[in-house]
């Protein structure tokens, strides 16, 4: 009964291991690999916004 319950314990401890290691990768890297794509577009975004004030200007001053 020992040693049934000693393996049980260890496999349930790498059980909980293996979750809480899948639990940080979603918690942590995936946002990080998020933020790349979140700066293209912000980043394109005010271009977009930025030529569109200067052919705006070049309008009213024409």
């Amino acid at each position: 009964m020992k040693d049934f319950l000693s393996s049980f314990l260890l496999i349930t401890s790498w059980l909980i291991f293996a979750i809480s290691a899948y639990l940080l990768f979603w918690a942590i890297l995936i946002p990080l690999w998020a933020f790349i794509p979140f700066c293209l577009v912000l980043g394109i975004g005010l271009l977009c916004f930025y030529c569109s004030k200067k052919l705006d200007n070049r309008q009213k001053t024409e």
